[in-house]
């Protein structure tokens, strides 16, 4: 019976007892790929590690697995645990070249996106320039500046590295390979640090908050640091739209596989001219003191990198929603 089934197989398989003995592997019965890795019965204790609970399983499961060939080369294999008479039969999926294309595809699009984020930072940081050139020639042209020309030299060049710095900051988030460490988190707990941050910054001082938990406990998979860039660019973004007076909506939800988290102001909304242009790098609808027109681009970023999405869902006279979704955290 075991032949026949690994016949019909077109992953490795292991039969398990109730005990977790193994009963048969695809490869003792000419069924599986021949290399230099290990039997499959060899490796059935990395696999049984990687399972929730111990036997017998009362239910079919999946799990993540990483091994290292002696080579030193990493494997990525997915397990698929389901029941049967016997025990259990235990399918492993080789995803390494999945999990690699993957990573070239998001690669190549970063430095795509990267490159023509170049042509618009050499013109997003000319107007700084170009003001500070011309403060740093009017107070060279001063034998003796007065203390007002001074002071008011000096906070121009302030405001203007200040906005360069920035600038700088946001494309080295922008660019960074996406290889953070993840693992399964609160979603509210990414929520509650952005908040902490604009609370601190004072931003938050004449806005009303409502937040609503429709699922409570949810978690997501991903890097937490992150997440939080997200939700502090929504957070901010919402606040300096509303001129820092109004109602800051946060709501999150179960939505299937994914967490919805809905950041909504009761600001002017999006401008309908806008709308199509808003995750653009460097596009911006506040002033230059104000916005460098990277924050939506790089949380849509981070928000694609975790397998999730960013998107406005509604805008109009009473205000902007944009919605971030993103993957549950595999129970």
């Amino acid at each position: 019976m075991f032949e026949q089934i690994f016949s019909a197989a077109p992953w490795p398989m292991l039969m398990l007892g109730e005990d977790a003995a193994v009963l048969g592997a695809s490869d003792e019965y000419g069924h599986g790929e021949a290399d230099s890795d290990l039997p499959l019965r060899a490796r059935a204790p990395h696999y049984l590690a990687s399972l929730r609970g111990g036997p017998p399983w009362s239910a079919a499961q999946e799990a993540d697995s990483v091994r290292t060939l002696p080579s030193g080369a990493q494997v990525h294999e997915r397990l698929f645990l389901r029941r049967t008479p016997w025990g259990a039969s235990l399918v492993i999926v080789d995803q390494t070249d999945l999990r690699q294309l993957q990573t070239s595809d998001l690669q190549t699009a970063r430095l795509a996106a990267l490159g023509f984020m170049v042509a618009g930072v050499c013109h997003e940081i000319t107007n700084p320039l170009t003001s500070l050139h011309s403060i740093v020639q009017i107070l060279r042209s001063e034998k003796q500046p007065s203390p007002a020309l001074l002071d008011k030299g000096f906070d121009n060049i302030a405001v203007n590295v200040k906005r360069i710095l920035d600038i700088s900051r946001r494309l080295v988030k922008f660019s960074r390979v996406g290889d953070e460490p993840r693992y399964g988190f609160a979603v509210d707990e990414a929520i509650e640090e952005a908040l902490y941050v604009l609370r601190q910054d004072d931003l938050l001082r004449d806005v009303e908050l409502q937040y609503l938990r429709r699922d409570a406990g949810l978690k997501v998979f991903g890097n937490t640091g992150q997440i939080r860039e997200i939700f502090l660019n929504l957070f901010v973004n919402a606040a300096q739209a509303m001129a820092g007076r109004g109602t800051l909506r946060i709501e999150t939800r179960e939505a299937g596989p994914m967490v919805e988290v809905l950041v909504g102001d009761t600001g002017p909304g999006v401008p309908a001219e806008a709308v199509g242009r808003i995750f653009e790098p460097f596009f911006t609808t506040k002033s230059s003191m104000h916005g460098t027109g990277l924050g939506l681009a790089i949380s849509t970023e981070i928000a694609h990198e975790h397998g999730g999405s960013l998107s406005l869902r509604h805008t109009g006279s009473e205000g902007a929603t944009f919605c971030v979704a993103l993957p549950r955290e595999r129970a």
